[in-house]
């Protein structure tokens, strides 16, 4: 059912395709190769049948699956409404917003990882979650012994994505044979057993859900699983147009916002403890200063005869631009500001970043 690759047939396919790769790292003196995707194109995926490689993790010779790629409703062939709509549906979960964390066994011991690390802000802080939580660690060593991985979501206030989570939770969303590839389907009374949260499960009818995914507002949206083990995802209208701003925050997209009054849109949805509102704040700080700076340069130089600009002002940086406000007005000041802070190299040119 699943093509479960060896680390031979994955090197085969990161040789033959540009879209997949493999990472090589050194943990604990231990040899690790994490294969994953830089884009989602359907037509790479099933040439190679590469759906495994997404955080697909050897610990020297030892595998750890991750979860396999699959895509959204009408976002590739297969997936389309008219090849799903009669489909049987045998579970439906809320899909979490929030970071994969995949665990992994070194020398016995558990540490855990995000698709592509294991030293970044979520897995070292799950990691100390897993050293306060016997419960946890006890689970999922039960699940490694029964020859399976568990995989979870982690988010907080400081990790927000896009919906904001008002505190910090690691939730099991997933469990697989590590051999099969086989999904474990019914884990959450287990889970509950040892303290551990799960999405919620939902028995809806394929078109609720898809009138359901036009107005909910408090969730990212679903994971479908169909009887033949086929995986879909649904997300909501308003998570779609919330990703569409917070999914990449940019300084060109934070400048364009500022320009266009539209900062508000960004800071209505983001978390104020989110590290996401706070780079947001301090590239929108330091543009407001270095803009009001320059049009108070270009107040002053407004006034000044020409023999007078070119004496005061012959060494400014942006002797150019002031000169050309001179000559075509101050409204061109903004138009030159948008021209050149379109794009993100711009943008920190602009910033000196």
């Amino acid at each position: 059912m699943f093509d479960i690759p060896s680390m031979d047939e994955c090197n085969y396919i990161i040789k033959n395709s540009k879209q997949f790769f493999r990472k090589d790292l050194e943990f604990l003196n231990n040899k690790i190769s994490i294969y994953h995707y830089k884009q989602g194109n359907y037509e790479e995926f099933e040439k190679f049948k590469a759906y495994e490689l997404r955080s697909l993790t050897f610990v020297e010779n030892t595998r750890f699956l991750g979860i396999h790629k699959f895509f959204e409703l009408n976002q590739a062939p297969g997936f389309m409404y008219d090849d799903v709509k009669n489909k049987k549906i045998i579970k439906i979960t809320e899909k979490i917003d929030g970071t994969f964390i995949q665990p992994v066994l070194i020398e016995g011991e558990i540490y855990f990882k995000t698709k592509l690390n294991f030293d970044s802000y979520q897995a070292k802080r799950c990691n100390e979650i897993l050293k306060e939580n016997k419960k946890l660690k006890e689970f999922i060593i039960k699940t490694f012994k029964k020859g399976k991985i568990p995989f979870f979501e982690y988010f907080s206030p400081k990790t927000q994505v896009v919906m904001d989570y008002k505190e910090e939770l690691l939730y099991l969303t997933q469990i697989r044979d590590l051999k099969t590839g086989k999904y474990e389907l019914n884990f959450e009374k287990e889970a509950e057993n040892y303290g551990i949260k799960t999405p919620k499960i939902f028995n809806y009818s394929f078109e609720k859900l898809l009138n359901l995914a036009k107005t909910k507002e408090d969730v990212e949206g679903w994971v479908v699983i169909f009887e033949d083990m086929q995986f879909l995802k649904l997300k909501t209208q308003s998570y779609l147009k919330k990703h569409k701003l917070l999914g990449k925050i940019e300084p060109h997209n934070i400048i364009y916002a500022i320009l266009n009054n539209k900062a508000n849109e960004y800071k209505n949805i983001l978390n104020k403890e989110s590290e996401k509102y706070q780079y947001f704040t301090e590239i929108e700080n330091k543009f407001l200063k270095k803009y009001n700076s320059l049009k108070k340069d270009l107040k002053k130089a407004l006034k000044l005869t020409k023999k007078e600009f070119k004496k005061e002002l012959a060494n400014h940086p942006y002797y150019e631009l002031l000169a050309t406000c001179k000559k075509k007005g101050e409204d061109f000041f903004d138009e030159w500001i948008k021209q050149h802070t379109a794009r993100l190299k711009g943008a920190k040119k602009f910033l000196d970043l």
